[in-house]
């Protein structure tokens, strides 16, 4: 027979209704797992407790980040310390939302060193050769979920946004120009993604494919007869297959995709900002995450600098002249060679000038722009004026 609930029961269980008003709903199932996790671990060790300010942090809250510690996945495998560093978050949120009860848990049960640090992830990118014989199998193949595999690669998206693109996804922005609509995934944003022609074939194709038996959805690009999940799990294991076929032995996952066009992306000269708006991130520290830079790239970009260094300044035309040539003495020459010497005397200031020493530099640098200001204006003036 199941126990009735206890008053700290009762006063999570309010917190966690309140959290749902303002929380998506996939946030909300972690919520609720860490509190059923929490309550159980409560009942099994501390069955006496049943109040709120019966919480203590020795041995309560001590024991509950031992038992996450030892706490062991479906496979057997330990907890990573983003899972565990989540549930401590969320149960500590949950404890912090008890201060307005008549008689609270104590202060500090859950501490921010409580949370492990995450553990750094690398970027998981193909190799060049696997990636070009993935994408060469999926060319030659003609059925949906390798069609669909080969777009998720060409524009970087995940896999639930792969399958809930909608049949009217691609869209014409004018001349040669398209882009592809990519639903609210994983951040809750859509975005637009640039198409060239090869992802313009492969949506025509799955537009095709998808008015053959069975009927499919009227709301997806894809058919899913068995359901959304059913599709992703065919998709993964696709993936898997035609990575056999290929020869390569290492374990894949779809995701690593992603990273490939990250990567890809990169080597191609987009700018970081950029590629945040192609995957679809908040921050540039996530996208990091997804980009490898190899030392064939260092060597690249190193000696790529060294060739053309972007911190020189260039020489203006009125002072590329040569030695036996007579300089131009025009106003538009003078205002070029002010101009000139305003960046040339910046420049000496921030690499040879001290902090304290800098006034001066600054007073002769504004006496150099309001003498090539007032020179602009004499030379806009009629000739007659001057």
């Amino acid at each position: 027979m199941t126990q009735p609930a206890h008053a700290l029961e009762k006063a999570l269980e309010a917190r966690l209704r309140l959290l749902a008003t303002t929380l998506q709903p996939a946030t909300m199932g972690q919520y609720r797992h860490t509190l059923r996790l929490f309550l159980d671990y409560l009942k099994k060790s501390f069955p006496e407790v049943r109040q709120p300010f019966q919480l203590r942090r020795d041995p309560h809250m001590l024991g509950w980040l031992e038992y996450l510690w030892k706490r062991r996945k479906t496979s057997g495998a330990p907890l990573t310390s983003a899972s565990r560093g989540n549930q401590v978050m969320q149960l500590r949120t949950l404890l912090d939302m008890l201060a307005d009860l008549q008689h609270p848990p104590v202060p500090g049960l859950l501490r921010p060193l409580d949370v492990p640090p995450r553990q750094y992830r690398l970027p998981r990118p193909l190799t060049p050769e696997d990636d070009a014989r993935l994408q060469e199998h999926w060319r030659q193949a003609t059925d949906v979920f390798s069609c669909a595999l080969l777009l998720q690669r060409l524009t970087g998206m995940r896999i639930g946004e792969c399958v809930d693109l909608s049949p009217d996804c691609l869209r014409h922005l004018g001349d040669n120009f398209w882009t592809l609509h990519v639903p609210h995934g994983k951040p809750l944003s859509e975005r637009w993604v640039p198409a060239d022609d090869p992802v313009r074939m492969l949506v025509e194709r799955l537009v095709f494919l998808r008015t053959l038996p069975p009927a499919a959805d009227p709301r997806f690009l894809l058919p899913r007869p068995r359901g959304r999940g059913a599709l992703l799990s065919a998709l993964r294991k696709t993936f898997r297959k035609a990575a056999g076929q290929v020869g390569i032995r290492s374990h894949l996952v779809p995701h690593q995709l992603r990273h490939t066009y990250a990567t890809s992306m990169i080597r191609a000269g987009v700018s970081l900002p950029a590629l945040m708006k192609l995957l679809g991130h908040h921050n540039a520290n996530m996208t990091l995450l997804y980009v490898e830079v190899t030392q064939q790239d260092l060597q690249r970009e190193y000696h790529a600098a060294r060739a053309q260094p972007r911190h020189q300044v260039p020489i203006p035309p009125a002072l590329q002249q040569t030695a036996g040539s007579e300089a131009s003495t025009d106003l538009p020459a003078v205002c070029t060679a002010l101009r000139t010497a305003s960046r040339l005397l910046d420049l000496y200031r921030q690499r040879a000038v001290s902090h304290s020493h800098a006034k001066p530099f600054l007073l002769l640098s504004r006496r150099l722009a309001r003498i090539r200001s007032r020179l602009e204006k004499l030379d806009k003036e009629p000739t007659g004026e001057k």
